[in-house]
């Protein structure tokens, strides 16, 4: 049987997190100062409370403070949890975190 808070990836029966909160990213002054704009990917851990548990960038560094920026945002993300049979679990999901000036 599934337990509350089990780490689960994609399956059946599976339903994947989905985001309740806006994503709202400070755009980085060195990187504005510049006109720079960038996408970071950011993946998260989902726990079985809608939280972000963990939040690491993934791929190369992007710079210009737009990957603490990136993190910083997924962190405050809240979500629906994800859910196993029913059950409240915790997944990874990916979040696409996009500056533009």
């Amino acid at each position: 049987a599934v337990q509350v808070g089990e780490l689960v990836s994609g399956g059946p029966g599976v339903v994947a997190p989905q985001r309740v909160s806006d994503l709202r990213a400070v755009y980085p002054r060195a990187a504005e100062r510049f006109g720079k704009q960038a996408s970071v990917s950011v993946r998260v851990l989902v726990d079985e409370n809608g939280r972000v548990a963990q939040a690491e960038r993934l791929g190369t560094k992007v710079g210009f403070g737009f990957d603490e920026a990136a993190l910083e945002a997924a962190r405050r993300v809240t979500f629906r949890p994800a859910t196993k049979e029913g059950v409240r679990v915790k997944m990874w999901h990916t979040l696409r975190v996009d500056f533009r000036p």
